[in-house]
């Protein structure tokens, strides 16, 4: 049995739709986005999805959430891409969520309830500098001390890193063959040092370097000394298949804004809506946006249903959903000709939100390549 009904899951998507579509309009994405005193999302914001139940949609009801599947979550992680939102929904909701929930103890998983209610935000840095996509390239180390761990290392840009409340950190226990775990770190903790900078969509988020920084035995998630790589390698899959569905949100969205564009604009005058060539475009746009939603359908009702092919399901939607993408955003981009490439038209944005979503995570490439080495 799903987690929602059919009934359940179209009023979740509703209730993003017209809170957003009423509230996080462009105007105020940009306010957002260019407010030099702010973290590069609004908090204000954030506390409103809590109490919308956004935050907690796929969290267990014993920690306040609705205890959603993968399903619940995509139909968020849509309306985060449709709406271009600015907030920490990847590295919160998903990855960090995921990361307690996956492998912390009975006491560290009474932080999921201050997730579901906005009180924490997280970002999983696990990536590093020259480590590509390579899920088991860690090279941050963490000693053991009698009352806990020192950790040295750097973690590549990873956004809202600079903002959040803490980071959950990979390290390899005591050397660089050891285990890897992963550690609770806030992120003003000593020894921390961020670099912020802009992704290529403009959502803030930073790199980091870690220097003698020293946690409680209590920061490190779970117990004993399993290497859990095997867990990450499920937490960044868990990542890929929301961020394409955000990037499927994303799609509609710039494809109803095009069609929109192309009613309003004329040439040899005409409206462009008019010009035969210029409607082949806009459906061959949907048609390719139906074949993402479609393919990130299947991936989340693998997940939800347990099949143990699941994982081979989402990284063939990664790159089915990064080859949609990058098709219809180009089309959206040279269908509002230069104009698509400022910063006053949305559609701009939506083009980058798409590229960084064809890369976050894993590149189309890098999943083919999985999935043919595993065949192999």
């Amino acid at each position: 049995m799903p987690a929602f009904s059919s009934e359940e899951r179209q009023l979740l998507n509703d209730s993003l739709r017209d809170l957003l579509a009423d509230k996080y309009t462009f105007e105020h994405f940009k306010k957002v986005a260019r407010a030099e005193d702010g973290d590069g999302f609004s908090r204000a914001d954030w506390a409103t999805y809590a109490e919308m139940g956004w935050l907690g949609v796929c969290l267990p009801e014993s920690a306040g959430g609705a205890g959603g599947g993968a399903t619940e979550l995509g139909i968020v992680m849509a309306g985060a891409g449709r709406f271009l939102l600015l907030e920490p929904f990847l590295g919160t909701i998903v990855l960090g969520a995921s990361a307690i929930e996956k492998a912390g103890t009975p006491d560290q998983q009474k932080l999921l309830a201050d997730i579901a209610t906005g009180k924490l935000t997280l970002a999983f840095c696990h990536a590093e500098p020259d480590g590509g996509y390579a899920r088991d390239y860690v090279r941050t180390i963490a000693r053991r001390e009698s009352d806990g761990y020192v950790i040295d290392g750097a973690k590549a840009h990873t956004i809202a890193a600079h903002a959040v409340d803490t980071l959950v950190i990979s390290a390899r226990l005591g050397s660089a063959s050891g285990p890897v775990a992963l550690f609770l770190v806030p992120r003003t903790s000593a020894g921390i040092k961020l670099a912020p900078a802009p992704a290529l969509d403009g959502r803030r988020g930073a790199a980091m370097t870690l220097t003698g920084v020293r946690v409680p035995t209590s920061a490190r998630l779970g117990a004993g000394d399993a290497d859990l790589l095997p867990a990450i390698g499920d937490i960044l899959d868990r990542g890929a298949i929301a961020v394409c569905a955000e990037a499927v949100g994303a799609m509609a969205a710039v494809t109803q804004i095009t069609v929109d564009y192309l009613k309003t604009r004329k040439q040899f005058g005409q409206l462009l809506s008019q010009f035969q060539v210029l409607q082949h475009r806009l459906v061959d746009m949907s048609v390719t946006t139906e074949e993402a939603r479609a393919i990130v359908h299947a991936a989340l009702q693998a997940v939800d249903d347990g099949d143990p092919q699941a994982r081979h399901t989402i990284w063939k939607a990664k790159v089915k959903t990064a080859q949609c993408a990058r098709f219809v955003g180009g089309q959206a981009i040279q269908l509002h000709g230069g104009m698509g490439m400022t910063d006053e038209l949305i559609v701009g944005h939506y083009y980058k939100r798409l590229v960084l979503c064809e890369s976050l995570l894993g590149d189309g490439e890098w999943y083919l390549k999985q999935l043919a080495a595993e065949m192999a």
